[in-house]
């Protein structure tokens, strides 16, 4: 009995033993896989992959520009082969939560083209988290790395030489825009009353009308509006072309044949189209949206080339008519 009870004993130590054995095999095979993952990255490749990230934060499309915008965005990231996250965002909360999102993700630069200034505390989180900003179109009220945008207050003073130019420097107008688009709503309609106030005392403006958005069918409604409500218009300064295209609409419906000229700002291929066919001066101040794609190489220099950047950069507005409409016009462009 002595003897059996021994025996059970060395068989149960020696059990113990080959489990410990096992179980500490196992156990050092997990620990020394990261090490041995991190051994064969090179110290270059894991620094790559912490500071090469470049956030991309656009609206989503609500019309045809703004799809244009992301499209460019994304097209030149692939292009230049860059690490990059394109979000789009519905309102300004959702793109101001998105932008929490890509600080956490640590990006090494992010490019923001705004919903409107209500994204002021998000783009300066961006800041404050040592995270280069790249302002594109509409301006936030932050020191940001960079800021590019078309010329806003040119498309402006150059709608308002158009229009006087067609009109013989006198006459009534009617002002359509698009209050939400912010500053540079504010900058386009400033632009072109200055210079009607400075240099053009007999041309009227008898209406200033917003329209909740840049589409046609707002710009239709719009128009429907104003033209029950004046009896005589020369002119419309519009500051945006799919804006434009439901004015012209409403125009052509009600056969109201006293107004002359339509400005626009973009770069529509559809608008450019009814320049080429209209009685009425219509004209677009170029704004392109594939002016991100800059923004983006600015990102990208800055990162990947450690190149800085302007603190601002502003392309020149040209305006396009049925006179040179057809130098601009594009059958694969999105916009």
């Amino acid at each position: 009995m002595k003897r059996t009870l021994i025996m059970m004993l060395i068989l149960i130590i020696v059990f113990s033993m080959m489990l410990t054995g096992c179980s500490s095999k196992s156990s050092d095979s997990s620990k020394t896989t990261p090490a041995s993952n991190q051994e064969s990255t090179p110290q270059s490749t894991q620094e790559s992959a912490k500071s090469k990230l470049i956030g991309i934060s656009v609206p989503a499309a609500d019309h045809g520009w703004v799809a244009a915008v992301a499209y460019y965005a994304e097209k030149t990231a692939k292009e230049l082969g860059m690490e990059y996250k394109l979000v789009t965002s519905a309102d300004p909360n959702q793109q101001a939560n998105q932008i929490e999102e890509l600080i956490n993700m640590k990006c090494a630069a992010i490019v923001l083209f705004p919903h409107n200034n209500e994204l002021d505390v998000a783009a300066q989180k961006i800041l404050d988290a040592g995270i280069p900003l790249i302002n594109f179109d509409r301006k936030v009220n932050v020191d940001s790395t960079c800021y590019l945008a078309g010329d806003n207050p040119g498309i402006g003073t150059n709608g308002a030489e158009y229009i006087a130019s067609k009109i013989g420097g006198k006459g009534n107008v009617v002002l359509a825009h698009v209050p939400a688009y912010g500053s540079i709503d504010v900058e386009r309609v400033e632009g072109f009353k200055k210079v009607i106030s400075e240099k053009y005392p007999d041309i009227k403006i008898i209406g200033d009308y917003g329209a909740p958005t840049s589409s046609k069918e707002d710009g239709l409604k719009m128009m429907t509006d104003i033209l029950t409500a004046h009896e005589h218009i020369d002119a419309v300064y519009s500051m945006d072309d799919e804006l434009s295209i439901g004015l012209y609409q409403a125009i052509k419906e009600a056969k109201r044949t006293d107004i002359k000229v339509i400005t626009g700002g973009g770069g529509a291929q559809e608008y450019f189209k009814l320049m080429q066919e209209s009685d009425i001066y219509l004209a677009s101040a170029l704004y392109s949206p594939s002016m991100i794609s800059d923004c983006v190489k600015i990102a990208y220099d800055l990162v990947y080339n450690n190149k800085t950047p302007e603190k601002q950069i502003i392309i020149p507005a040209t305006i396009v008519d049925k006179d040179n409409v057809s130098q601009y016009l594009d059958p694969n462009s999105p916009y």
